[in-house]
């Protein structure tokens, strides 16, 4: 895991260290292994290396192929060695100790931009390719590895953190107002490739960005996306159960590849509970432990209404069946302080940012104490992989069975059956006339009564995500339904999030259900086998059951892992009660009629999840946002 950043000057001036080294200091908060700058002529790149792979132990960013006038820098863990280094020819003396970003090199060697098309794993590179005066950028399918970019007619800069590109002199730092007014009224639907910075863009996960040095105009590519339209063919339902388990196997073993500790986020779920059991196999098998850290109350808390949030008997249950000793348990916050965690996150997002995971900072906190380098999760295992089975009933669309369509009552039998039927220019042009004549919905409704937001922001209100092609062709077929719960914004949004994140504790997390192997198999399915059973995911349980006990393979919820943080409710409305009393902006209306609402949430039982998620809903204004324009009081 690293950090890359870099820098080509298009009016051909020389760029020099100088030019480089703010960058590496800002974006080195983390205190990184080994670092590396590069430059020559107008062209400059840098790196912040931790170390994790054996071969990365080997590994020295940039480098620079004298022969082939290459260079690279990159984040990158590739899971497809064994087929690249037959694809590309690699001796087997070099097969071990090879960094992966020397593969991604002689990809590029030999296909060009097209290699991208041959690596599987989660990267974020550039590649100066000297003969071909050009930057070739690239990012993973699905977004894990972060890339920002700036452009103007000046320079071409880009870096994992807006930090690096926001300490370069006479960049653009205007304010995107859209984007800034989205975050007030649906703050998960952002455009995947913006930012809080007008001019700062996020390059697209699964998409490639050619920059050239003589000018020409840049060009953005798309190289994957899901395939809908194929369906695999096997004798049985064993002979899918044990395709989904070797490739589940796969998933977590290539992701086991790590000289450091390796841990899991483990909630007492399914996906967690499953991957859990294949990494402590795959890692006894080298006499390496895997460590499970977990979320849960403290001892000495007998409130029922609290302790029914806890997952406490389901993790104890996995660590059991696994004969893991010693399990992490994490029973208070990264930070106690409200206001200094909003103050980290700002710190960490370079403003405010679509996802923030804070509820995973103590296990971040955790692993960096235990020098846990890979942290294994389970997101986004119910986006696909262990996809519940929602919109099951398309599947009856699809096939003309209207009857049986209209009729299905299993597993989400409240659902509207008329959406899926509409075309979408239909439901598109409802939603125009909806905001011509502000019939906004409820939660626009509550953010007008707070915030100031000015008509032309108002109007453009969740335009981004009617725009987006995988929203458009959601209800296409029951596969394009599935296709767009793994592919849409959010999902990149949270993955992106948790691994800048988790550099800053110096960890990288690792998502096994987000491999694109694994995901297109289940894609790919018939379609019963994702709906079959009277439990939820009934596939999946039927493929991992090996790794799970008993009392996993029968639950059929989840609560989360939100019980420690249940005991901090009212302390942290009073810091909020503070902050909001401070905080003179004109951005904020009815500001005593926030007050009372926070007053009154302040005095509802940490046990009464009811009550306060009713208070919160009402879109009052986060505790980020208020330490932000706190911060920046000249903006409006």
């Amino acid at each position: 895991m690293s950090a890359i950043f870099g820098r080509i000057n298009i009016n051909k001036e020389i760029v020099q260290e100088r030019d480089l080294v703010p960058m590496e200091i800002v974006l080195n908060h983390w205190n990184a292994d080994d670092s590396g700058l590069w430059h020559n002529h107008h062209t400059g790149l840098g790196h912040l290396m931790l170390y994790n792979t054996p071969e990365s132990l080997h590994e020295k960013l940039p480098y620079y192929n004298p022969e082939s006038k290459l260079s690279i820098t990159a984040d990158a863990r590739i899971d497809n060695r064994d087929e690249l280094f037959a694809r590309l020819n690699i001796p087997h003396l070099l097969r071990k100790t090879i960094p992966d970003s020397s593969l991604i090199l002689k990809a590029y060697e030999q296909y060009a931009e097209h290699c991208v098309k041959y690596l599987i794993g989660d990267f974020a590179f550039a590649i100066w390719d000297e003969n071909r005066q050009q930057l070739f950028c690239a990012r993973d399918h699905l977004g894990v590895k972060p890339f920002f970019y700036y452009s103007d007619d000046r320079f071409f800069v880009f870096a994992s953190e807006k930090k690096g590109i926001l300490t370069v002199p006479d960049v653009d730092k205007t304010i995107n107002k859209q984007f800034f007014y989205n975050q007030l009224l649906s703050r998960p639907e952002q455009s995947t490739d913006t930012t809080l910075y007008q001019q700062i863009k996020r390059l697209p996960p699964a998409h490639s960005l050619i920059v050239s040095a003589t000018g020409k105009p840049s060009i953005l590519k798309q190289y994957w996306t899901l395939d809908t339209e194929t369906e695999i063919t096997l004798p049985s339902k064993e002979a899918y159960y044990e395709e989904l388990l070797r490739l589940f196997n796969e998933a977590v073993k290539c992701r086991t590849r790590s000289n450091f500790p390796v841990g899991v986020e483990l909630s007492g779920g399914m996906d967690s509970s499953a991957i859990t059991g294949a990494a402590n196999r795959f890692l006894k098998e080298k006499n390496k432990r895997l460590f499970t850290l977990s979320n849960t109350l403290p001892d000495g808390v007998f409130d029922e209404n609290i302790n029914k949030f806890d997952e406490r008997k389901y993790i104890d249950a996995v660590t059991a069946y696994n004969q893991i000793k010693d399990p992490i348990y994490i029973t208070e916050p990264a930070f106690k302080d409200h206001v200094e965690e909003m103050d980290f996150s700002i710190f960490v997002n370079d403003g405010m940012e679509r996802w923030n995971p804070l509820w995973q900072l103590p296990i971040k906190k955790a692993a960096l104490q235990y020098d846990i380098r890979t942290l294994l999760s389970g997101f986004p295992g119910d986006e696909l992989v262990t996809y519940r089975g929602k919109y099951y009933f398309l599947d009856y669309r699809d096939k003309n069975q209207y009857l049986k369509y209209f009729l299905a009552k299993k597993k989400d039998p409240g659902l509207n059956k008329l959406e899926p039927l509409l075309p979408y220019p239909l439901k598109y042009s409802l939603h125009r006339l909806k905001i011509l004549f502000k019939r906004y919905g409820s939660a626009m409704n509550e953010a007008l009564e707070i915030y100031h937001i000015p008509n032309k922001y108002k109007r453009n209100y969740r335009e981004n995500v009617w725009q987006d092609v995988n929203y458009k062709e959601q209800f296409k077929s029951y596969r394009h339904t599935q296709k767009y719960r793994l592919l849409k914004p959010q999902v990149n949004q949270r993955l992106e999030s948790e691994t800048r994140y988790g550099l800053h504790f110096r960890t990288e997390p690792r998502f096994p259900m987000a491999d694109i192997r694994l995901a297109q198999f289940y894609l790919s399915m018939p379609n019963y086998l994702k709906y079959d059973g009277e439990l939820a995911r009934t596939t999946y349980r039927q493929a991992v059951k090996q790794y799970l006990p008993p009392i996993i393979m029968e639950r059929d919820s989840k609560f989360g892992s939100v019980a420690p943080f249940l005991m901090l409710n009212k302390y942290n409305w009073n810091q909020y009660i503070d902050l909001l009393q401070r905080t003179d902006h004109p951005l904020l209306k009815n500001k005593d009629a926030i007050l009372e609402k926070a007053k009154h949430a302040s005095e509802i039982k940490k046990d009464d999840q009811s009550a306060l998620h009713k208070v919160k809903s009402n879109n009052i204004p986060s505790m980020e946002l208020l330490r932000w324009l706190e911060k920046n009081p000249e903006w409006h």
